[in-house]
């Protein structure tokens, strides 16, 4: 009995080598796929797909418990900028961290990128900053945060943001594996 795959394979290589050469090619009989036949490999695809992907969606939601936890990783955060220490800052990181901040052009990926943006960038126009919206996702021992914050620099006009702050739990602690905050574009 033919497979769905060899009828497949056999078509591809036709269609590849036997299509393109003056010779005759000699490919095994393939009788064609029927209705039902075409039906139940969509059913048995989409079935697939759908049950591939309920674990991902049952674990997406946070527990009350879970979002509190990530919330307090922001006010952790947010307590940091308020020392003015860009190192103190990047201790909230992973080691291999990824920043794309509001002010910079350029992605930090590096402990030092990261603290030379916030002592050089961020930290010296004094931000103070509040949540306007979040949403908090579970997902195993990774959380994302994402959301609307407005920032104030030196105590002047809010500057609204998006942001996004993925974090992962080592061990028993959670750190910041990706952080992206950039201007909203219409104002």
């Amino acid at each position: 009995m033919i497979t769905l795959l060899q009828r497949i394979i056999a078509k591809a290589a036709w269609l590849f080598v036997g299509s393109r050469c003056t010779a005759p090619r000699i490919i095994p009989s393939i009788p064609p796929l029927t209705m039902k036949t075409q039906r139940n490999i969509l059913i048995a695809a989409s079935l697939f797909l759908a049950l591939a992907g309920l674990p991902l969606l049952a674990s997406a939601a946070c527990t009350p418990q879970q979002e509190a936890e990530i919330l307090a990783l922001f006010a952790q955060w947010d307590r940091s900028l308020e020392t003015c220490d860009a190192k103190e800052v990047d201790a909230n990181y992973a080691q291999d961290a990824i920043l794309i901040p509001t002010l910079s052009n350029e992605i930090r990926h590096t402990s030092a990128g990261r603290i030379a943006y916030f002592k050089d960038r961020f930290l010296p126009k004094k931000p103070r900053r509040k949540i306007d919206k979040h949403y908090v996702r579970c997902i195993g021992d990774i959380a994302i945060n994402s959301g609307l914050y407005a920032f104030t620099y030196n105590g002047g006009t809010p500057h609204l943001a998006r942001y996004t702050f993925v974090y992962r739990k080592f061990g028993k602690k959670w750190f910041i594996i990706e952080h992206h905050s950039s201007a909203m574009p219409e104002g």
